[in-house]
């Protein structure tokens, strides 16, 4: 329930964020977003369904793991979207 509620106020909240920061969002950008999104919650779903079913060092182990990865990588895709959206200096 918390999940599906969070998000809610993620997707309602993410083309406001994106207008306020100019990120200039097209399709194939909101894919990677969007797969990223997915991914995460993925993991944080799996994670709790191993712990739900006494799986409790499968579930630590592969939300930290997991997650950390994803984390990085959200942290990775964050950086390319700001980058993405610099004009470039030197265009004539």
């Amino acid at each position: 329930m918390l999940l599906g509620a969070l998000q809610v106020l993620v997707f309602a909240g993410a083309g406001q964020w994106a207008k306020h920061f100019q990120l200039a969002m097209n399709w194939w950008k909101w894919s990677l977003v969007g797969g990223w999104w997915f991914s995460l919650l993925l993991t944080i779903a799996g994670a709790f369904t191993l712990l739900g079913e006494n799986e409790g060092n499968a579930g630590w182990y592969f939300l930290g793991f997991v997650g950390t990865g994803l984390i990085v990588g959200g942290a990775i895709l964050l950086k390319v979207l700001f980058v993405l959206n610099k004009p470039a200096a030197n265009q004539s």
